[in-house]
């Protein structure tokens, strides 16, 4: 059966059955696209199944040319769209070092870094230290920080940027005394 005919079934008799046609067709295509994407492949199978239900819910908008690169489409915006959330969450050290603060348990001198960030933090004009805090600290959005500060999204983003590098140049600074 070709696509068309399957899809054109599924939006007529309402019978879903036949969309288990369209997944197995189709799975691997997308599984491959998505890893590829990703480099995760918990990850791609649970795109694969994201973007499998996502073209099913929209199954009426397919303008009946090739399914495939339309599935492949819809599968890979959901890989990109992972990986800017990944990338997001990803943050860096100031001084540069990677290390998980959580494994490492307990030292005197991350808590000295704590401290020496707390003070740099603490000399910030207020609307910087409150954007650090309501972004860090409250775990807020851009965009929500913004509306709470009655500022544009892009000057929340260019503000952060600023004071970030305005932190790792004050305890750069710090470092070289």
């Amino acid at each position: 059966m070709d696509d068309k005919f399957i899809i054109d079934h599924i939006l007529k008799s309402g019978n879903s059955n036949g969309y288990k046609l369209i997944v197995a067709k189709y799975s691997g295509l997308l599984f491959s696209k998505a890893v590829g994407v990703i480099k995760d492949e918990t990850a791609a199978k649970d795109i694969v199944q994201q973007a499998f239900i996502r073209a099913y819910s929209r199954l009426s908008s397919w303008n009946g040319a090739s399914l495939g690169p339309w599935l492949t489409a819809i599968a890979v915006h959901l890989a990109l769209n992972e990986l800017e959330k990944r990338r997001r969450l990803v943050t860096q050290p100031l001084n540069g070092r990677e290390a998980d603060a959580a494994d490492e348990g307990y030292s005197q001198e991350h808590e000295e870094l704590l401290q020496r960030m707390e003070a740099a933090i603490s000399r910030l004009p207020e609307r910087d230290k409150r954007i650090i805090r309501l972004h860090y600290y409250k775990g807020m959005k851009t965009k929500d920080i913004a509306l709470a500060l009655n500022m544009s999204t892009g000057n929340v983003l260019i503000k952060l940027h600023r004071i970030r590098e305005q932190l790792r140049k004050d305890m750069q600074d710090e470092n070289n005394e």
